[in-house]
């Protein structure tokens, strides 16, 4: 949890302010703000994102990246196509990681292929400046007819969720007081963490509120 720091806590409330005037070109006529709300992906999600769904046109790699040699891109090719950060991840899943995330919830189920698959995607993937897809943040934008997912820096959408894809949020974990799971209508799901207690109750305010579920 954020520390207890008024300066830190006002800094973040403007920032806050400002990142929720980015959402608004997006918006359809006649289509009100409810709220916006800063999220992270939950620290147990994938934090990669496996090759085959990187679908996304990415800026070229920088001059010193187009000169490595072509033994070096034959030797990384194998490593590549292999997905070694997944193979890890497995294997991590019997390690203490594994073990400590068994305890934590699980943070993401239902898969690539569901609405929270298309969350984790679209969050992983990130704005067009970025490039690992390794993403991990994005300001919710909830209207009465969408729930928007919009870069912080640029107000970049990311991606668009009908309202009624959103169906409402989980339980509340006591242990784990900053998560909030979003449970979408396909009965997919998955882990979000906000700045804090407050912030994360607000979060579940804003979707199990108003407008059509």
């Amino acid at each position: 949890m954020a520390p207890a720091n008024p300066a830190f806590d006002r800094a973040y409330e403007e920032r806050l302010h400002r990142w929720s005037q980015l959402p608004l070109r997006w918006l359809q006529p006649g289509e009100p703000l409810y709220g916006v709300v800063d999220l992270g992906l939950d620290r147990y999600v994938r934090r990669g994102l496996p090759a085959r769904h990187r679908t996304a046109v990415r800026p070229p790699q920088e001059p010193a990246g187009r000169r490595r040699g072509c033994l070096s891109a034959v030797l990384l090719l194998p490593l590549q196509l292999l997905d070694l950060e997944g193979m890890v991840e497995a294997v991590g899943e019997s390690t203490v990681r594994g073990v400590r995330r068994a305890f934590h919830g699980r943070p993401f189920s239902g898969g690539w292929g569901s609405a929270a698959g298309r969350f984790v995607i679209a969050v992983r993937t990130g704005p067009s400046t970025h490039r690992r897809f390794r993403h991990g943040r994005t300001l919710l934008a909830v209207t009465d007819r969408r729930v928007l997912l919009v870069d912080h820096d640029h107000g970049e959408l990311m991606a668009a969720f009908g309202r009624r894809e959103l169906a409402r949020t989980g339980t509340v974990r006591s242990r784990q007081p900053e998560r909030v799971d979003l449970v979408f209508a396909d009965g997919s799901r998955i882990a979000v963490t906000a700045r804090s207690r407050t912030h994360a109750r607000a979060v579940r305010t804003l979707l199990d509120g108003p407008g059509p579920h």
